[in-house]
């Protein structure tokens, strides 16, 4: 049996973790007392990012099961 390596994108469990953990931080920063727009811009940015890239991992996923 052939192990595969996916190596240019992440796994979809790592991927899920690192937009969930984004996801949290931005929230935080939403709901903070004394609002900081430059951090909530960056945090947004970051989080639309790790969707991007959580996109990927699915698609690549998908396209390496056997049909």
């Amino acid at each position: 049996m052939q192990a595969h390596v996916i190596t240019s994108t992440l796994r979809p469990t790592v991927a899920l973790a690192d937009y969930d953990f984004l996801r949290a931080t931005y929230d935080m920063l939403l709901r903070a007392p004394v609002r900081n727009q430059a951090a909530i811009d960056a945090a947004f940015e970051a989080l639309d990012a790790a969707h991007a890239r959580l996109k990927a991992a699915h698609f690549e996923q998908c396209a390496a099961l056997p049909n």
